[in-house]
């Protein structure tokens, strides 16, 4: 038997007004964030999509084109160039920047001393809290071709002939990738470290009853256990790496001869010295869908490993 209580007139009419409260209240919260992702986001958004089909002409008639900018991008060498400079870039950076961040991490987590592991996570993220301009300016000095300590360390240890670093085409791509490297991958370690934190203990001991050794022990607990950061962390570098734009314009400005190249240089280049706002435009979105192509491509092939 079912019981049916029915409410009476004037307390469903309370009822309702509570529910109106709360849709009301709720409508409040979001809508400080529902402002700025339209203003900031969305309308930015559409207005590269519509930048993207028309002629643009701020001081005449704008003209409706079609996917004419996506043709001539198609036919553009130096596009062709940029995003090919942006796979091998990325492919440069990401794979050794995960394999080194994870190494140092499990190094840190590896030290007994808590204070000590504090003072090494803060003296690997402090890189990614210095602003990408001064970093720049800092490995400018490093690459310099006549005081560089690089060209200081070729030429004493190995006594071979200072190395253009940032005017040959050949090291130039190389150079940014290997600052990167070694200065971008600080918030990975405090990923990884944390990551790491999440690992029961036990498993390490049963892994030591079984006679795994240190590096053993971590290929057999720790990979498994951490593939939710490790994506997250993969995810997030390919679109940074996919994005560079700081490096290669305080460093090469997309030289020599456009082999720094990137597709966001490129954009910027367009916009700024051509002031072709539907080509650069048209780039962003063609960016946007590799970019989103990427991390599609990265989740599924986690798919099997991770319960989204």
């Amino acid at each position: 038997m079912f019981k049916v209580t029915l409410l009476s007139p004037i307390r469903a009419k309370r009822r309702s007004k509570l529910a109106a409260r709360e849709r009301t209240a709720g409508l409040a919260f979001i809508a400080p964030f529902m402002i700025f992702f339209s203003v900031f986001t969305l309308l930015p958004f559409l207005m590269a999509f519509w930048l993207s089909v028309v002629n643009w002409k701020p001081l005449g008639v704008t003209q409706f084109v079609g996917f004419q900018h996506y043709q001539t991008l198609a036919k553009m060498e130096a596009f062709r160039k940029a995003l090919w400079n942006s796979f091998y870039y990325t492919v440069m950076v990401v794979p050794p920047g995960i394999v080194l961040s994870l190494l140092i991490a499990v190094l840190i987590f590896a030290l007994q001393s808590g204070a000590l592991r504090s003072f090494f996570q803060a003296v690997f993220y402090l890189p990614g809290v210095v602003s990408g301009l001064a970093v720049a300016i800092i490995w400018r000095f490093i690459f310099d071709y006549q005081v560089g300590i690089l060209n200081y360390i070729v030429k004493s240890f190995f006594h071979a002939q200072p190395i253009n670093w940032l005017g040959d085409v050949r090291w130039a791509l190389p150079s940014l990738a290997l600052m990167a490297v070694l200065s971008g991958h600080g918030t990975a370690i405090i990923i990884f470290v944390a990551a790491l934190g999440g690992i029961p203990k036990d498993l390490y001991d049963a892994a030591s009853i079984d006679g795994a050794g240190f590096w053993r022990r971590h290929l057999s607990v720790t990979l498994p256990l951490i593939v939710p950061s490790f994506l997250y962390v993969l995810v997030v570098s390919t679109l940074g790496a996919m994005q560079v734009f700081t490096p290669v314009y305080v460093l090469t400005r997309g030289g020599p001869v456009y082999s720094t190249m990137t597709a966001a240089y490129f954009i910027y280049k367009r916009l700024t010295f051509y002031a072709d706002a539907g080509t650069a435009a048209a780039a962003g979105l063609l960016l946007l869908l590799i970019t989103v192509g990427l991390t599609i491509v990265q989740f599924r092939s986690f798919s099997q490993v991770i319960e989204f």
